[in-house]
């Protein structure tokens, strides 16, 4: 019961965070003197991101954005009248100058809202510029922190189940593969087997992708030892899930080759679709063994299929494989210039 309730407030956080931190900001920044204290649950607001790492850089962009526009502002709007004019001058002028500190369009946008606020509010309430500078660093401060210390954002869960996923797509491709090569690779199944690799290869970035938020969400978790332990492994997990993408990507492409030669033989068919659905059952039960995994312990007790050249074949492998490989490099040029 404590583990539903616990993963319940964690699902939700995004929701009860933001409320959390836009009042607790709101009282702060009124207890801090400010005559405008909707700006520091604001902050909040833009600054609770997905992950933490993206709330502490939104939140940096923010409040270096908000500062260089404040003082900008500050400095000039004094001489100049509230004119839509000077109003896109001073926008034009403020973006110059965070183009030559070569600093990110967020910090532009922040600048130039900045400027647009402070020239409309400060000659008719003077606190403002001071206000918009205090209550956006208490918002920003109040965000990061309850985002860090309460419930972070946790996207392990997420890794390993886009991974075991990916993990069954890939033997069940294997399998279609061995299936394909034992029915002679006809073309039109050569378009489908192609048609899954690209699905194959949306699955393998979008897990990929995964990952990255996953490690930027335990980067400041001070908590999350196990989890960063854990997260390694999966690491390594996926890069072995994408060599074997890779290579069965590979081996599709020479099956095609092949199948379209005069070579292609019904015994090279037979040895082939028997390799492969070894492969397949090997990735099977690598997927299988995947949760019971510990870092003492990264290997399956099951013995490994071994796929031996042929004695005859044996001297020829290397130079076969590295003239296959040089001639994709041509092809795939080729294309680019065509």
């Amino acid at each position: 019961m404590n583990v539903q309730i616990k993963s319940i407030i964690s699902d939700t956080g995004f929701v009860w965070k933001t409320a959390l931190a836009a009042a607790l900001s709101w009282e702060l920044a009124r207890w801090a003197g400010s005559n405008h204290p909707y700006l520091a649950p604001l902050t909040v607001i833009l600054c609770i991101q997905t992950t933490v790492s993206q709330s502490i850089k939104f939140a940096w962009q923010r409040i270096l954005g908000t500062i260089v526009g404040v003082a900008f502002t500050a400095s000039l709007a004094p001489y100049m009248g509230l004119t839509g004019l000077n109003i896109g001058l001073m926008i034009i002028l403020g973006s110059i100058i965070v183009k030559l500190l070569r600093l990110d369009n967020v910090v532009m946008s922040q600048v130039a809202l900045s400027i647009l606020l402070v020239m409309y509010f400060q000659n008719k309430m003077p606190t403002y510029p001071f206000d918009r500078i205090r209550d956006t660093v208490i918002g920003a401060a109040v965000a990061l922190l309850i985002h860090i210390l309460l419930f972070p954002p946790d996207s392990v869960n997420k890794v390993k189940s886009h991974m075991s996923k990916f993990a069954d797509h890939l033997t069940t491709c294997f399998f279609k593969t061995a299936q394909w090569v034992e029915a002679g690779c006809s073309s039109t199944e050569s378009r489908d087997m192609k048609k899954e690799i690209q699905q194959l290869f949306q699955e393998l970035h979008q897990a990929t992708t995964e990952m990255d938020k996953a490690n930027q969400s335990l980067c400041y978790n001070l908590f999350a030892s196990v989890k960063r332990d854990t997260l390694k492994r999966q690491t390594q997990h996926l890069l072995q899930l994408r060599l074997g993408f890779a290579n069965l990507s590979d081996m599709i492409r020479i099956f095609t080759d092949w199948s379209e030669s005069e070579h292609w033989i019904t015994e090279d068919q037979k040895i082939w679709a028997d390799h492969l659905y070894t492969i397949a059952l090997h990735v099977k039960e690598w997927n299988s063994h995947l949760d019971n995994i510990t870092n003492s312990n990264l290997t399956s007790c099951t013995p490994v299929p071994i796929i031996k050249t042929p004695f005859t074949l044996e001297k020829y492998q290397y130079p076969l494989a590295l003239y296959n490989n040089a001639n994709q490099i041509i092809q795939d040029f080729q294309k680019f210039s065509n």
